[in-house]
C-alpha cells in the first residue's frame, strides 16, 4: 500500500460497496442496526471510510461464490469516475439511509507488490480492518472462516510455497509472512477476531465443510458446534449424510457423528491392507515377467546360435561335396563318414532350432498372459504411483496419535483432510476393477 492522502469528504453517489464484500461480512441488522443510524446521526461519521481508485475488474474465482449472496463485478464505466469502498460499507449505508450526500474519506492507492496483486492488497484491508473493527462482529461463524481462508490464500501460508494460480494474473506469490511463524500469524488473526488459538484453529475447520452445509452453517440451521464435528468427516460421507438427512443434519449427535468418523477410518484402514496386497501381487508379477523376459532373451540368443550352426553345416557340406566331386573318383570312407556326421548334425540343428523357436513362442504368449495380469492389478500407471504415495500414508497413519490432530494448525489440519479424501477417491476407483 502505498500513498496515504489525506481525509476528503466525497459524494455518496461515487462510491461503489466492494462486490466482495457480502461474501465475507453481513450487514449489521435489528436492534445494533437501529443503535448504528442513531450513533452516526447524533455524532457523524468519526472514522472515515477507507477508498481506492485501485481496484481492477477481476473474473471472480471459485471460492468467491455464494449462492445465498449476490455478487455483481464493476465494469470498467462504472469505475471510471467511482471509488471502491475498502472500509467503511456498514458507515455508507447508514449515510445513504439517513440522507447524507457526503462522508468523510481517506483514499488509498494500491499496487502489486511482494507477489500480491492490488485487488489482493485491497481484499486483505477490507478484511483484516473489518475483523478489527467488528471483531466477530457479524456473528456469521462460516463467513469468518472464509476470511480467514481467504488471509491465508493471499498470504501464501500454505506451506510456505509460491502459489502460481492462474486468477493471480501470473504474479507468483511468495510468503511474504516469513518473518512470522505460523503460531504468531495465528496469534494475529485470533487478536483479530477476538477469540484463542484454539478457537481460531476450529473455525478455519468450517471450511472443510461441503457447500451445502455451509450455506446451513450461514444459514444458522446448523450450530457452529455441530459444524466442526461433520468438517472432520471427509466430503463423500458429508455428502452422503446431507443428501440422507438434508436440513434435518443438525439434529445428529457428536456421538453419532464420532461412529461415523470411526467406521470411515476403518474403512480407510482396510482399503490400505488391500492395496497393500494389490503392491505384492504387483510387485511378484513383475519379477515374473522379468524372468520370463531373460528365458526370452536366452531362447532368442540360442535361436541365433543354432542359425549360424546351420549355416556353417551346409557351407561345410556343399565345400565337402564339391572337393569329392572334383579331386576323386572313388570317396574314401573318412569322408563318407564326415558327410553323414554333417548331414545328422545339420538334422539335429535344425530339430533343435524348431524346438526351441516354439519355446520361444510359447514363452512369448506367456509373457503377455503375465503382461495382461498385471496391467490388471495396476489398471493404469497412475495407480502404481498413488499405490506408492498411499503406502507411505499407510505408514504415517499408524504413527498419529489422535490428540496431535485436534493440536494441529488448521494448514496442517486440512493438508491431512486431502490425504485421507485422496485415500478414500482410490479406494473406489479400485474396488470398481475388482467388480469388473
Amino acid at each position: 500500500m502505498e500513498n496515504i492522502r489525506q481525509t476528503e469528504m466525497l459524494d455518496v453517489n461515487v462510491l461503489k460497496p466492494h462486490p466482495l464484500n457480502k461474501l465475507y461480512f453481513d450487514d449489521i441488522e435489528g436492534q445494533a442496526w437501529l443503535d448504528f443510524l442513531e450513533s452516526v446521526e447524533t455524532s457523524g461519521i468519526i472514522e472515515p471510510l477507507i477508498v481506492t481508485k485501485s481496484y481492477k475488474p477481476e473474473h471472480l474465482k471459485e471460492n468467491e461464490t455464494d449462492q445465498n449472496v449476490e455478487i455483481t463485478e464493476l465494469t470498467e464505466e462504472e469505475l471510471k469516475n467511482c471509488y471502491v469502498v475498502v472500509a467503511g460499507h456498514q458507515r455508507l449505508r447508514a449515510a445513504k439511509e439517513l440522507g447524507l450526500t457526503k462522508v468523510p474519506c481517506e483514499v488509498h492507492e494500491y499496487v502489486d507488490k511482494d507477489g500480491i496483486t492490488a485487488n489482493d492488497w485491497i481484499l486483505k484491508e477490507l478484511i483484516e480492518t473489518n475483523l478489527r473493527q467488528r471483531g466477530k462482529g457479524n456473528l456469521n461463524d462460516m463467513k469468518s472462516a472464509k476470511c480467514l481462508l481467504k488471509l491465508y490464500e493471499i498470504y501464501g501460508i500454505r506451506r510456505g510455497r509460491p502459489n502460481t494460480n492462474n486468477n493471480n494474473n501470473g504474479i507468483e506469490k511468495h510468503d511474504i509472512m516469513s518473518q512470522f511463524n505460523d503460531k504468531k500469524y495465528q496469534n494475529y488473526l485470533a487478536d483479530l477476531l477476538g477469540i484463542s488459538v484454539r478457537q481460531l484453529q476450529r473455525l478455519y475447520r468450517l471450511n472443510n465443510l461441503i457447500p451445502e452445509l455451509q450455506q446451513l452453517v450461514e444459514e444458522k440451521k446448523l450450530t457452529t458446534t455441530e459444524a466442526m464435528q461433520l468438517a472432520l468427516l471427509d466430503e463423500e460421507v458429508q455428502s452422503k449424510l446431507y443428501y440422507a438427512l438434508g436440513d434435518d443434519i443438525n439434529k445428529m449427535t457428536a456421538e453419532q457423528i464420532k461412529e461415523i468418523k470411526e467406521e470411515a477410518e476403518r474403512d480407510q484402514q482396510a482399503l490400505l491392507n488391500k492395496i497393500n496386497d494389490l503392491e505384492k501381487a504387483y510387485k511378484a508379477k513383475e519379477l515374473e515377467l522379468k524372468n520370463k523376459e531373460n528365458e526370452i532373451s536366452q531362447k532368442e540368443n540360442l535361436i541365433k546360435q543354432y542359425e549360424a550352426a546351420i549355416e556353417l553345416n551346409k557351407k561345410k557340406l556343399k565345400e565337402l561335396e564339391n572337393k569329392t566331386v572334383e579331386k576323386v573318383e572313388v570317396v574314401p570312407d573318412s569322408i563318407k563318414q564326415e558327410l553323414e556326421r554333417l548331414k545328422k548334425a545339420q538334422i539335429e540343428s535344425e530339430e533343435r532350432f524348431k524346438e526351441t523357436y516354439n519355446e520361444l513362442l510359447s514363452l512369448k504368449r506367456e509373457y503377455e498372459k503375465l503382461k495382461n495380469s498385471k496391467i490388471e492389478i495396476k489398471d493404469n500407471r497412475k495407480i502404481k504411483d498413488v499405490i506408492k504415495i498411499l503406502d507411505e500414508v499407510h505408514l504415517k497413519l499408524m504413527e498419529i496419535n489422535p490428540e496431535d490432530i485436534k493440536e494441529c494448525d488448521p494448514e496442517t489440519l486440512e493438508n491431512f483432510k486431502i490425504v485421507l479424501s485422496n485415500v478414500s477417491e482410490t479406494m473406489e476407483n479400485i474396488l470398481m476393477l475388482e467388480m469388473r
